[in-house]
């Protein structure tokens, strides 16, 4: 007679609990040992808000009145997400990172220091980030840091960019899409006429390319999709950098398609059906359409590690 003794499995005897940033939070403050941690982070964490009160209350100003950076608000909500969900990953010791969050802080104090007398709100939102990671890494360690960067990096999004900048990068994405748009819709037989960013069709109906139009907001939009994408993928380095680099030709395409969309319906439909609230929904399904294209490109991307894997 043989006897069979089921050894019970160690993950179902003891479940590994997973803890979010608020877990950690509570834990921080109900134990003695680490409750000045929480202490110290609330006061230079005041400090640093009455600091950098200019540079909040620019994103406040940008975030409501310029479209192009309407997505700021969501940003730090996502990155606080990522943060839960690295936290839930698993407990990073604590360990005082006093010389290089130090560092930090001065560089972040200095750059501030000297937008006092050469407001440039660029600058200061930088010198913003990084008095962030610096004041993280100074009461909780470099190794903490290292396990949460993305959550930091992530915030990079969130930041307007100058207009001299912003401007020379979508000038030419404002040509670009209204040459190649007016191209394929001449190939398709309707005839245009591109001069710039101005675009002639049948009957004389003109079709201007605003910079709002440039893609310069598909281009943020899956810069951080296909960034957060590369970073959560369990993948080579050379997925997660194609991942990374198919932003731009993603989000050209797509804002192309929506500048061919918007000629095709004032040609063949009607013309007021291609501004306002109209305009706003093409945008909005051109953007579902890039999400389809990356969504494939992932696909292909995993038959090839699949075919590579395989014998």
């Amino acid at each position: 007679m043989s006897v069979t003794t089921k050894v019970p499995d160690p993950e179902r005897v003891q479940p590994v609990e997973r803890q979010g940033l608020a877990t950690l939070a509570k834990q921080a403050i109900a134990d003695p040992r680490q409750r000045h941690i929480v202490i110290y982070s609330l006061i230079f964490m005041g400090g640093f808000a009455y600091i950098f009160g200019d540079s909040f209350r620019h994103f406040y100003y940008v975030w409501t009145t310029d479209e192009n950076y309407s997505h700021g608000f969501l940003v730090p909500l996502i990155s606080l997400y990522f943060a839960n969900r690295l936290a839930a990953a698993g407990s990073i010791p604590i360990r005082r990172g006093i010389w290089i969050g130090t560092l930090l802080l001065v560089l972040s104090l200095s750059v501030r220091l000297i937008t006092i007398p050469l407001p440039i709100p660029f600058l200061t939102d930088v010198a913003l980030l990084i008095g962030l990671v610096g004041l993280f890494t100074l009461i909780l360690g470099a190794s903490a840091f290292k396990h949460y960067w993305f959550a930091f990096f992530f915030l990079i999004f969130m930041i307007p960019l100058p207009i001299a900048l912003y401007s020379n990068i979508a000038s030419p994405l404002q040509l670009l899409a209204s040459h190649v748009a007016s191209a394929l819709m001449n190939a398709s037989g309707v005839p245009v006429l591109c001069e710039g960013n101005k675009m002639t069709l049948p009957g004389g109906i003109q079709m201007f390319v605003a910079e709002a139009c440039s893609g310069m907001r598909q281009l943020t939009g899956f810069l951080a999709l296909t960034s957060a994408v590369a970073y959560w993928t369990k993948r080579h380095a050379w997925y997660r950098a194609v991942i990374v680099l198919s932003a731009l030709p993603t989000a050209l395409s797509a804002n192309i398609g929506r500048v061919m969309l918007t000629g095709y319906i004032m040609h063949f439909v009607n013309p007021q059906f291609a501004v306002g609230t109209y305009h706003t929904a093409e945008g909005l399904l051109m953007m579902a359409v890039g999400l389809l294209m990356l969504q494939a490109e992932c696909w292909a991307l995993d038959q090839v590690c699949r075919f590579k894997l395989e014998p």
